[in-house]
């Protein structure tokens, strides 16, 4: 069952106790106690369920900032082997080395 139906479902409970209050203790159940802890379940739930997005969105924003990071890195040592296989052409055993790390 998906979470947003399992939301529905208490929140029409609650709103079906609220509505039918006199008609339950008419016949003999009552719900004020077992109301009042629903209905604060209710907002630990909303209020967790807060913090779940919340650090959705701090995760995407970690990942945007990784995935950033590691391309101005990437570039940075692209440079680097660009610049060393200038200087020591590309017959060199150290550029040798260098070509393999793409790979």
């Amino acid at each position: 069952m998906k979470d947003s139906t399992k939301r529905d479902f208490v929140n029409q409970i609650i709103k079906l106790v609220e509505e039918e209050n006199d008609n339950l203790s008419n016949q003999g159940f009552t719900t004020e106690e077992k109301l009042t802890a629903l209905v604060e379940k209710k907002t630990e739930c909303e209020n967790a369920e807060i913090k779940q997005q919340e650090a959705m969105a701090k995760s995407k924003e970690a990942t945007q900032e990784a995935k950033l990071t590691l391309q101005e890195a990437y570039k940075e040592a692209s440079n680097m082997a660009d610049a060393i296989a200038g200087i020591l052409g590309k017959q060199s055993e150290i550029v040798k080395k260098m070509r393999k790390f793409r790979n």
